[in-house]
């Protein structure tokens, strides 16, 4: 098949730190172009893939100070302007840039698929909503009842996947610390990882980037609690993330939205380090309670069950992730849904 992979200009596929959407895009690109298929990524000039790449820009946005943030969505327009030109090449287009694709995708919508990376805030529902019969593919069950979800033209659910053998399992049990790994934010809790690692007594580590506008949010809510046993390690590339997860006791997912998806929770189990979650989105889809991490309704609940003690075997959390979340997995279910949509043409 020929497949327009369309990914994200902000960051680099594959990213070199925090960047779930576009790792998800390499992964998926690199295994279609190995299985034979000929396949064109419309991505940043710095990005690394076995397919043809069609950029318009030469780095990532989020790395590029000369282009302020109100700029970004001109590069998306260019990008899509790129590929309405050759889009009769192609057999199926995988929209991975989001609601901006929409109105000119809507042209071609037989052969238009896209996957729903992020929650439908209230500023981009109407643009989704305009589109509802195109070919959405949700990220987990969850994602169907968020927002506006149920008024869109779902598809299967097809789940991230990670390349499994990239997160080997952990070989030791001395784990002294607890791990807060993304992006450092209200949404993911940073603030709420700390209040709970300081009421267990516990180290934290706190590992991921921070985009300027949730600086505010770091300078009043987690820098000053930066000391003693809290740390900040800032943004890690893939080596430094698995020395994080392999030294951890737990990762803390204390998320206050109802996330889509979770690769960090993914990410963490493969390597046999439970993750200790707020039962929101997709949390209950990825993590076995008692089996795999810790699911609780708030603060108060994960502390009490994490003081209970839990004995976790870093085995089975690895052969969870291989069994339902790998991304060999992930790639045949594309495949079966490229099929389906090119063929109700």
């Amino acid at each position: 098949m020929k497949i327009a992979m369309l990914s994200t200009n902000v960051e680099q596929v594959p990213p070199v730190g925090y960047g779930g959407t576009e790792l998800i895009v390499y992964l998926l690109t690199q295994a279609l172009v190995r299985c034979g298929h000929d396949v064109t990524l419309f991505a940043p000039k710095t990005s690394s893939t076995l397919a043809q790449l069609i950029s318009v820009v030469d780095k990532p946005l989020r790395l590029d100070d000369n282009i302020p943030i109100r700029r970004w969505q001109a590069y998306d327009i260019i990008a899509l302007q790129k590929l309405e030109k050759i889009i009769d090449e192609f057999d199926i287009v995988h929209n991975h840039m989001g609601y901006q694709a929409l109105p000119m995708l809507s042209k071609y919508s037989q052969k238009v698929v896209t996957t729903m990376h992020n929650p439908i805030r209230d500023y981009c529902a109407p643009i989704y909503l305009n589109y509802p019969n195109l070919n959405y593919v949700p990220i987990s069950d969850a994602y169907k009842n968020l927002n506006y979800g149920y008024q869109l033209n779902y598809t299967q659910t097809i789940y991230n996947g990670i390349d499994v053998d990239l997160f080997p399992l952990k070989n030791f049990s001395n784990q002294q610390y607890l791990l807060f790994i993304g992006r450092v934010c209200y949404d993911k809790g940073t603030h709420t990882a700390i209040s709970i690692a300081n009421k267990l007594g516990l180290p934290l580590k706190i590992a991921g980037k921070i985009d300027s506008s949730d600086l505010n949010y770091f300078n009043e809510f987690v820098k000053p609690y930066i000391k003693g046993n809290i740390s900040y390690v800032g943004e890690v590339n893939h080596e430094q993330k698995i020395k994080l997860y392999h030294e951890a006791m737990a990762v803390l997912y204390p998320i206050t939205f109802n996330e889509p998806f979770g690769l960090v929770m993914v990410e963490a189990i493969c390597t046999g380090t439970p993750v200790l979650a707020f039962n929101k989105g997709s949390v209950a889809e990825i993590i076995e309670d008692g089996i795999t991490g810790i699911i609780a309704d708030d603060e108060a609940e994960l502390i009490s069950k994490f003081k209970i003690g839990h004995s976790f075997n870093k085995d089975i959390l690895n052969l969870k992730i291989k069994t339902k979340f790998s991304s060999q997995i992930m790639v045949e279910k594309y495949l079966e849904l490229y099929l389906k949509v090119a063929n109700s043409t």
